[in-house]
């Protein structure tokens, strides 16, 4: 007398790898609806300028909330993510040229860029001509995007907020 065979709750291994893949591309593309490309620039750019993903969090504004949980997961994946990184590439190249300039002008204002906006006095009237001799004194700390406008607007909120090196 043969006895019958319980079926095993484990599925075959070809349903098994099929149930991964398909779980993969969701994630992709849940990431994909919620981080739009010009996000993605905003979040590359703030970081190469800043290196530190809490003061992204804290300080630059993006298309959607973003918890500093899924700041660094977005980072993370643009970095070493393959699927994600290629889709994020491709998105941020079909920019409008005036979106990306745009975004360039968001980004975050780094430690040595706001050292050398100390040294402008806070008594002083400094002209725009002072701050492009600024920007063409020192063009390898200052984001390439920078103007002298631009030099002068986080001047005077500095100045404002009484971080410069002459204010108590």
């Amino acid at each position: 007398v043969s006895t019958p065979v319980a079926p095993s709750p484990i599925p075959a291994p070809s349903l098994a790898k099929r149930m991964k893949k398909s779980k993969q591309p969701l994630q992709v593309t849940k990431d994909l609806g919620r981080w739009k490309p010009a996000d993605d620039l905003l979040l590359i750019n703030a970081v190469l300028q800043t290196n530190d993903l809490t003061s992204v969090h804290l300080g630059v504004k993006f298309s959607c909330r973003f918890n500093l949980r899924e700041i660094q997961e977005r980072w993370y994946a643009l970095l070493y993510d393959p699927i994600i990184s290629k889709l994020a590439c491709q998105a941020m190249r079909q920019l409008h040229p005036e979106a990306i300039a745009a975004i360039q002008s968001k980004v975050l204002f780094s430690k040595a860029e706001e050292q050398l906006l100390n040294k402008v006095g806070s008594m002083s009237q400094p002209t725009l001509d002072t701050f492009q001799e600024l920007l063409h004194k020192h063009p390898d700390v200052f984001y390439p995007s920078r103007t002298a406008k631009a030099l002068q607007l986080h001047w005077q909120l500095m100045k404002q907020y009484y971080l410069l090196d002459d204010q108590t």
